[in-house]
């Protein structure tokens, strides 16, 4: 499904409080995570890898621009 949001929307959207408590709340599942990984890595590989992978799942929605998610009419 295609969103009809617009560039205005987005930034309305990404500087809303409630918007940037979630993205705070992603920061510190992130370090939370690094930290864990920092402390365990090697006793579980296959949980170091899920680790892993959450860090970078919350990071790619952290970097997430307008250009991601809007599609501009040409």
């Amino acid at each position: 499904m295609e969103s009809q949001i617009s560039k205005d929307d987005f930034l309305d959207w990404i500087n809303n409080p409630v918007t940037q408590a979630v993205m705070y709340g992603i920061q510190e599942r992130i370090q939370e995570a690094k930290g864990t990984l920092a402390g365990t890595a090697g006793i579980n590989p296959l949980e170091d890898r899920y680790i892993c992978g959450m860090i970078r799942a919350f990071g790619e929605v952290l970097t997430i621009e307008v250009d991601d998610v809007i599609k501009e009419n040409s």
